[in-house]
C-alpha cells in the first residue's frame, strides 16, 4: 500500500470508488440516453401525426375540388349534348307543325272547293225546280183575281 493517504490515486480504495462512480455515471448516462431517445421518439411521432393530419386535410380538400371540377365538366358536357338535342327536337317539331298546317290548309282548300261546287249544284238544282213551277215566267205570279162584290 502507498504511504499516502487512503484517497491517493494509486490506492485500491480510490480505484474502487472511482469504478463505482464510473459505473453509476454510466448508468446515469445510459438512463439519460434512454430518456432522450424516448423523448425524441415522442417528438417524431407527434411530428408524423401532425404531418399525417395535414396530409389528410389536403387530400380531403383536393378530392372535394377535383369532384367539383369533374361535376362541372360533366354538367358542361351534358349541356353541350342537350343543347343540340333540344334544337333538333325543336326543329323536328316545327317541321312537323309546318307539314301538318300545310296538310290542313290543303284539306281546307279542298273543302272550300267541294262546298263551292255543292252550293253551285244546289243553286242550279233549285233553279231547275223553280223553272218547272208556275213562277217560271220571270219569277212573279201575274195571275190576279179580282173579286167584286
Amino acid at each position: 500500500m502507498c504511504p499516502c493517504s487512503q484517497l491517493c490515486p494509486c490506492s485500491q480504495l480510490y480505484r474502487e470508488k472511482n469504478d463505482e462512480k464510473d459505473t453509476s455515471n454510466r448508468q446515469i448516462i445510459k438512463s439519460a440516453i434512454a430518456i432522450q431517445s424516448w423523448w425524441r421518439g415522442v417528438l417524431t411521432r407527434r411530428t408524423v401525426r401532425q404531418a399525417m393530419l395535414c396530409v389528410l386535410v389536403i387530400q380531403r380538400w383536393w378530392r372535394r375540388v377535383s369532384f367539383w371540377q369533374q361535376e362541372e365538366r360533366r354538367v358542361t358536357a351534358l349541356a353541350m349534348y342537350v343543347r343540340p338535342m333540344r334544337a333538333t327536337v325543336l326543329l323536328q317539331s316545327l317541321v312537323r307543325m309546318w307539314r301538318a298546317r300545310s296538310q290542313y290548309k290543303k284539306y281546307q282548300r279542298a273543302v272550300l272547293v267541294i262546298q263551292n261546287k255543292w252550293r253551285h249544284y244546289a243553286c242550279r238544282r233549285e233553279a231547275a225546280v223553280f223553272a218547272g213551277s208556275s213562277l217560271a215566267d220571270g219569277g212573279v205570279d201575274l195571275n190576279i183575281e179580282i173579286i167584286v162584290g
